[in-house]
């Protein structure tokens, strides 16, 4: 479907020339476009999309360091500087894991320094980000889930209770995230917008970029990453890979959300009475299947190799 037109008053307020949309997702609409001679981006928030309001808060308070700049907002739509088109994604393909991995960290160390703004106070706390993992687990669950969910939601709420450092963190940390302009600078885009334990945003990193299953599901990158946070982030190895463990989990939750919308009402309302999950859609089934891939191994990995 065709996403609609930018609101004709906004533009008209900023400016705006040579207007496109370039992604309609469930929770928004991006559109690129020109102010003046400098380009720039429009993230118009849907109703569904409510939840990302604490994400624009992260993007004020970080105003350019790191993240994409806000530069005005009205409402639910904020105009944001254009941080160009070249994915992490694209150059983990040509440059390597290890040589993507380091422009994360560089993102990361700019995300996490202080700011002499005010903390936003819209933010969201783990535990309630975590909620359709939780949720989740109430649910009957056949062979499959039943193996790993639960020990994926008793990890996280084992994190959580333990959490270190608490700062506003981005929550959505991975290579489509992350983007490249022509100044050869890499910036963090759409963030969540959460509060709670810097170990958390790394998490996403473990099971990206897309389509690159045979990585994902490797125990030496696997380990590798955790010592290569654990070290930027004063933890163990052990806590970093135990919020990609915990964040697996989380994601299988997400997958059943969006694959299987006709039982948001099972699983995600709070009914104690347990609700039977039904087929996935394919796209839906390699999703999960490599989420829970990931969930046991590291499993696997913090509960029989040492890697502290």
């Amino acid at each position: 479907m065709k996403a609609p037109a930018l609101s004709p008053d906004l533009a008209h307020r900023w400016g705006l020339s040579h207007i496109r949309a370039i992604a309609d997702t469930p929770s928004s609409l991006v559109y690129r476009a020109l102010q003046g001679d400098r380009a720039v981006v429009v993230k118009a928030l849907k109703p569904e999309g409510s939840g990302e309001r604490p994400g624009l808060g992260f993007l004020r308070w970080r105003d350019g360091h790191g993240a994409v700049r806000i530069l005005d907002q009205a409402d639910d739509v904020a105009l944001l500087e254009d941080a160009g088109t070249r994915l992490l994604r694209s150059y983990h393909g040509e440059a390597g894991d290890e040589a993507a991995t380091d422009i994360v960290v560089e993102v990361l160390e700019r995300l996490h320094a202080p700011s002499s703004l005010p903390m936003p106070t819209d933010l969201t706390p783990l535990d309630v980000h975590f909620a359709a993992l939780f949720e989740l687990e109430k649910t009957q669950l056949d062979a499959d889930l039943a193996d790993i969910v639960p020990w994926c939601a008793d990890l996280a709420r084992a994190l959580i209770a333990d959490q270190r450092d608490i700062k506003p963190l981005h929550g959505d940390i991975h290579h489509d995230n992350i983007i490249g302009g022509d100044n050869g600078a890499w910036l963090a885009i759409d963030p969540q917008g959460l509060i709670g334990d810097p170990a958390y945003d790394v998490a996403n990193i473990f099971g990206n970029p897309l389509h690159a299953r045979a990585l994902v599901l490797d125990p030496e990158r696997a380990l590798r990453l955790s010592r290569r946070f654990a070290l930027v982030l004063n933890r163990t190895p052990r806590t970093i890979l135990s919020y990609a463990a915990a964040h697996a989990g989380l994601s299988c939750a997400w997958t059943l959300k969006v694959y299987l919308p006709q039982v948001d009402t099972g699983f995600l309302s709070g009914n104690a009475q347990k609700q039977k999950i039904g087929p996935l859609t394919p796209s839906g089934q390699d999703n999960l299947g490599e989420r829970l891939g990931f969930a046991r191994l590291a499993r696997s990995i913090l509960l029989e190799q040492f890697v502290d």
